[in-house]
């Protein structure tokens, strides 16, 4: 869902860069991995993200919770809901 995302904001024009090139970027720099969670866990635990009607946010922030992992983003709500938000 993530590199979905990134692929529309490069289409927008606000970010240079693949998903892909982000991706080797986030792996090399960090150890990103991409999830391999069955995504209907993900959409279930979506249903509980009330807080935005954004079906990425809610997504990116479930994915984040049901792998137990953090989640790298500058968006302020999705601070203020998820704690284990590094930026």
């Amino acid at each position: 869902m993530v590199l979905f995302e990134l692929k529309l904001l490069q289409e927008t024009g606000r970010l240079n860069a693949s998903p892909e090139d982000w991706l080797a970027i986030l792996q090399r720099d960090f150890g990103v991995i991409v999830c391999t969670i069955p995504f209907h866990r993900v959409i279930s635990a979506s249903y509980s993200e009330a807080w935005t009607r954004d079906p990425f946010d809610r997504l990116i922030v479930a994915n984040a919770k049901v792998a137990g992992g953090k989640l790298i983003s500058k968006d302020r709500r999705i601070r203020d809901h998820f704690p284990d938000t590094i930026w």
